[in-house]
């Protein structure tokens, strides 16, 4: 049985925060900067900014909490952080993550 074949699945914590921080940083990107910059509305930054940082925090947390219960590999760990500097990127990585765990 292969390395991939053994694995536990993600949690059911890690899946939801990699949802929240990946939607909360597409939302700041894409929506919130193009508001402040575009067009001087700062209220959405300033209420999706603090509400990412959470997300982000929660989702940090997470991916340690994965590693520490779950047994991942650390080069595993280091792309899930990776991929959470990259908008929409928690989405790619935990779909392919759970696709290779299958």
């Amino acid at each position: 049985m292969s390395e991939l074949q053994s694995r536990p699945p993600l949690s059911r914590l890690l899946r939801i925060a990699a949802i929240a921080e990946g939607t909360t940083l597409l939302l700041l990107v894409f929506v919130g900067v193009p508001l402040k910059h575009g067009f001087g509305i700062p209220e959405i930054t300033r209420f999706l900014g603090p509400l990412h940082g959470v997300a982000f925090l929660t989702y940090i947390w997470a991916v340690i909490n994965e590693l520490s219960l779950r047994d991942q590999p650390r080069g595993w760990t280091a792309k899930a952080v990776l991929f959470s500097f990259v908008p929409g990127g928690t989405f790619w990585f935990f779909r392919r993550s759970i696709a290779s765990a299958r």
